[in-house]
């Protein structure tokens, strides 16, 4: 009978003993499955956030670089609408005048009657109609339309579409699309979704199910999961800089498109208005002895801008105006004086070769042709771009350079 109290002592004891122990394992194994978890969860809420703001950041860029397109679009679709009614009610007012003054006579009826057509808009291949037909955005293939369609974002295959579907994270295979995709826990086989997966003890065959269910020890459990974070953390980041980088590259290709397709649009139109106008006056002298003078068309694009010798110049920063002073983009401005010239930048020390030019970021001292000059103001650096005051430009043109206030334009002859 002691015996076998005994031996129900015994067993009791052990099965204490294994219960303490078992509880005791649960305890240290639901510690290491909460640190887990919470590893996991603390990173996607990062992870998440990070995206989310790159690409509301990314949005609102493009927005005001949309609007900002637009808007200069639309300027420079009135000032040549504006134009066009001008010039009919200059040569209307013509018209009126040499009929009064030769209409009597039968020998200039014809010559009337050709002249009139000529500056008729809606005279099939009359040089007003070539005009009118350049500005407007609605003329198949006409150079405003082109511009139109360029600066459209829901114009196929144009820059600003191209744009918008890079930042588009529902754009099928944007490059905001695959970003959002790996931060996602809900994507198929995204890095995000493999952690998810690992970190779950319920999931199947994730590394803490099979540490939960013994089959992996917790060193090897974190072990493993420390291998697996490390991975896709990387994975995740590098698709982050991919994005990144490329949104930049398609944001500047859009940008300089945008530019050579509003350079062509602009000098274009330009082209043609004088062309237009010269055959007018040509005719006009022909016909009557004299002919009619027209004003030029300073181009208004809503922003500063440079003229040089007629033509609209291209840049990809316009000038600034600040404190009163006007800066311009160094390099941009000097290509264009001289396309040829050489310009090196060491540290904040620009060095320009033909013309010879040496200024140095936030410093009021240069040197022009190995001269020293003292600048009104130093040049500067504005969103990331070498500015220089307008008067370095006028220290070593050799020509004439000068800002027009009202026309918000740099003339350089």
């Amino acid at each position: 009978m002691k015996g076998i109290r005994k031996a129900a002592s015994l067993v009791l004891a052990c099965t204490l003993f294994l219960g303490l122990t078992a509880n005791a394992s649960a305890a240290a194994s639901n510690k290491v499955l909460n640190q887990v978890r919470n590893e996991y969860t603390s990173y996607e809420k990062k992870a998440v956030k990070a995206y989310e703001k790159y690409r509301d950041d990314t949005n609102k860029e493009y927005r005001a670089y949309r609007d900002k397109e637009q808007a200069s679009f639309d300027t420079f679709g009135k000032q040549t609408s504006d134009d066009l009614a001008q010039l009919n009610q200059l040569l209307e007012a013509d018209v009126a005048k040499l009929e009064a003054q030769f209409g009597a006579n039968k020998e200039y009826s014809s010559k009337l009657r050709t002249y009139k057509s000529q500056i008729n808009a809606k005279s099939l291949g009359s040089p007003m109609q070539n005009y009118a037909q350049s500005i407007n955005p609605n003329s198949l293939g006409s150079l405003m339309s082109h511009y139109k369609s360029a600066i459209n974002e829901n114009s196929l295959a144009s820059p600003m579409m191209k744009y918008r579907n890079a930042v588009n994270e529902h754009s099928l295979a944007s490059p905001m699309s695959f970003y959002r995709q790996a931060v996602s826990a809900n994507s198929l086989a995204s890095p995000m979704s493999e952690l998810r997966h690992q970190s779950s003890p319920t999931s199947l065959a994730s590394v803490m199910q099979k540490y939960r269910q013994g089959k992996l020890t917790q060193k090897q459990a974190l072990a493993e999961w420390n291998s697996i974070l490390k991975r896709e953390t990387k994975s995740i980041q590098t698709i982050g800089d991919k994005t990144k980088k490329d949104i930049t590259t398609i944001s500047t290709t859009t940008s300089n498109d945008i530019l050579s397709q509003k350079s062509k649009t602009v000098n274009g139109i330009l082209e043609q208005r004088q062309k237009t106008l010269q055959e007018i006056s040509d005719t006009r002298k022909n016909y009557f002895g004299e002919g009619i003078p027209f004003s030029d068309l300073i181009p208004d694009l809503g922003e500063p801008q440079i003229m040089m010798k007629g033509k609209w110049i291209a840049l990809p920063h316009q000038p600034v105006i600040q404190n009163n002073v006007v800066y311009v983009p160094v390099r941009a401005v000097f290509e264009n004086v001289n396309p040829e010239m050489k310009l090196t930048k060491k540290g904040d020390v620009i060095t320009i070769s033909n013309p010879a030019v040496k200024v140095t970021i936030n410093s009021k001292a240069a040197t022009v042709g190995g001269k020293s000059v003292t600048l009104p103001a130093a040049p500067k650096l504005i969103k990331g771009n070498a500015m220089i005051p307008l008067q370095l430009v006028e220290e070593s043109y050799n020509g004439t350079v000068r800002w027009d206030a009202a026309l918000k334009t740099i003339f350089i002859d």
